[in-house]
């Protein structure tokens, strides 16, 4: 080997361990620089927020954040689930600027750490983890515990994907001069437990709403008696509001032009679980649907609702049904199973219907709205600025009250054939309201209602001062409270969602011009679903919507048509995934075939 070849070499492996050297000190160097992560995904979800930015950016003083977590974990993706979040945490601690301590300590080492996770009711969630043919089960702690001059928070379980909006709701909630309270008028949190046949309550909501308010329930017999809604509440949440008497909508009213933002879910039908399906409890008393109470208030403000429901054929949501198990014969069995069912009576929002440029309604879709009730057009108040932000599909109609529930998919089919010929267009079901509302009682407030009359008047007004076009105020009208309902029993009703709570969360944040959470909680991922060949199949021979009675006929004919669908869905998949192989290898031999000629024209 002569002597070049082996300086050559020698300089080669030189310059290789170099480079390494170089590579392994710049990225130790980078690594204590905290310097921000640049999110190169296409969602941008893990790239720190203006919003982090600027609540961390409005501490002065400091924020301890005491984090209790597992550190010897059996199950990897929990162990990485935590690295993420430890790595959130250290750049949070960068951008407070010294504003910020960590203490990050295992409470299954420490008997301390576990003792104080247990006074702040913190406590350690299963974990599972593969092993082999086996499963193990483990207790973690993956919890955070806020401090900040003298008030605290908790993140009872950290999550990589929502720590953020956790983590600054929680510090944007200590940094205000109280805790926000809401008056919660209306339908009550929870179920009568004497009425057996009423759908969920609105626990969930509650418990959800609790985490970041104080609720104060006010009843509508202390509105009518002339009690006005408590000074220390900063917003008011309406609630199904049903035959309210005057002066309960005097109070409510009144307490606007004081300041107090309203968001009202107004829906004036009470469904039934009937064992026939869903039914208006109205309807099967016999008397009309039931008035709001309202009507004059929001005529005053240009947004009466339309009387009736939503009926949109063009987004239709899903809900489920009992289907009735026949034999042979084609006699019921006495068996059912639970089968989807498409109905326009329900209203499944899509990014169109929800206002793009509205922060609250940003980014959101996929909301099915239970029955909802349109509002009519908005008429012009002086002093008011309205913006509809929620709206059907432009294939919808104002249908009358919904009495029953369908269930069977011809009769929805024919009846929406039979409205093909009616005005159409997109019915609006979210109206927000900003501006110094008019009083509908400047001519006098209504008397208060005395519980001892046995005919009592509402004509009766007394001579107390009546505010009109008071404060600056935020008002948001919901077409429909179902969609934020507990789950019936037997999951036949649409009912509280993650998306659906979102939105109240917005609107709420909103009226308190919480904007930076907004646009904090409003980042969510794309929508990408995975194609289901085979519901696109079956969609196409019409076998995803349910019938109620089929012959034996029809479920003969259900089955063959069954069978093809897979076949070709079968038949889909496996175009779909050996096309990119194909395309892939005769690109591979292409590039082949032009090297292989290249060699041999040298």
């Amino acid at each position: 080997m002569s002597v070049g070849n082996k300086r050559g070499r020698a300089a080669l492996w030189l310059s290789t361990l170099l480079v390494c050297g170089i590579f392994v000190e710049v990225n130790r160097i980078a690594g204590h620089l905290n310097l921000p992560r640049r999110d190169l995904s296409e969602d941008g979800l893990f790239q720190v927020s203006h919003a982090t930015r600027s609540v961390l950016g409005r501490l002065e003083d400091t924020l301890a954040v005491h984090a209790f977590f597992t550190k010897e974990i059996e199950s990897g993706r929990a162990t990485i689930e935590r690295t993420q979040i430890e790595g959130q945490l250290e750049e949070y601690l960068a951008l407070a600027k010294g504003k910020m301590l960590l203490d990050v300590r295992d409470p299954a080492v420490s008997s301390q750490a576990a003792l104080d996770a247990r006074t702040h009711g913190l406590q350690a969630r299963p974990v599972h983890a593969a092993h082999g043919t086996g499963v193990s089960r483990q207790m973690v702690y993956r919890s955070l515990l806020l401090r900040y001059r003298g008030r605290t928070e908790r993140v009872e379980w950290a999550d990589p994907w929502s720590l953020e909006v956790e983590f600054v709701a929680a510090v944007a909630r200590m940094l205000r001069d109280h805790r926000p309270r809401i008056a919660w008028v209306g339908e009550t949190f929870d179920t009568d437990p004497k009425a057996s046949w009423q759908l969920g309550s609105f626990h969930g909501l509650r418990q959800a709403l609790s985490r970041r308010f104080d609720l104060v329930e006010v009843s509508t017999a202390i509105l009518e008696a002339g009690v006005p809604i408590p000074d220390d509440c900063d917003l008011v949440v309406l609630m199904r509001p049903l035959e309210l008497h005057p002066r309960a909508v005097f109070e409510l009213e009144q307490s606007l032009q004081r300041g107090k933002p309203l968001l009202a879910f107004l829906d004036q039908v009470t469904m039934h679980t009937h064992h026939q399906g869903l039914r208006a409890l109205h309807a099967m008393r016999g008397d009309e649907a039931p008035r709001t109470g309202l009507e004059a208030l929001l005529r005053s403000w240009g947004s009466e609702l339309a009387g009736g429901h939503v009926w949109d054929a063009g987004s239709p949501g899903e809900r489920k049904v009992l289907v009735s198990e026949l034999d042979a014969d084609g006699q019921p069995t006495g068996g059912g199973r639970l089968e989807p069912l498409r109905t326009p009576g329900l209203l499944k929002t899509t990014v169109e219907g929800m206002d793009g440029t509205f922060p609250p309604t940003s980014g959101l879709d996929g909301i099915t709205f239970a029955w909802p009730q349109p509002f009519g057009a908005l008429n012009h108040v002086e002093g008011i600025v309205g913006r509809d932000v929620i709206l059907s599909s432009g294939d919808s109609w104002v249908v009358p009250f919904v009495k029953a529930m369908v269930s069977d998919a011809s009769i929805i089919a024919a009846h929406t054939a039979s409205l093909r010929g009616d005005p159409k267009g997109a019915l609006v079901v979210g109206r927000v309201l900003t501006g110094r509302l008019p009083s509908p009682f400047v001519r006098g407030a209504p008397a208060p209602l005395d519980l001892l009359e046995e005919q009592p008047t509402e004509q009766e007004t007394t001579d107390e001062v009546v505010l009109d076009r008071g404060a600056m105020v935020r008002v948001a009208l919901l077409g429909d409270a179902d969609f934020v309902r507990d789950p019936d029993p037997f999951g036949l009703s649409p009912s509280l969602e993650p998306r659906g709570l979102l939105l109240v969360e917005n609107f709420l944040d909103w009226m308190l011009a919480e904007d930076d959470l907004i646009a904090l909680r409003s980042r969510l991922p794309r929508s990408r679903p995975l194609r289901d060949l085979l519901q696109e199949e079956l969609d196409r021979e019409g076998l995803l919507s349910a019938g109620l009675y089929d012959t034996v006929e029809e479920l003969s004919q259900r089955a063959r048509q069954k069978a093809a669908a897979e076949s070709r869905a079968t038949s889909a998949r496996w175009r779909l995934m050996v096309l990119p192989l194909g395309l892939g290898l005769t690109l591979l031999l292409l590039l082949g075939w032009v090297w292989n000629r290249r060699e041999r024209s040298f």
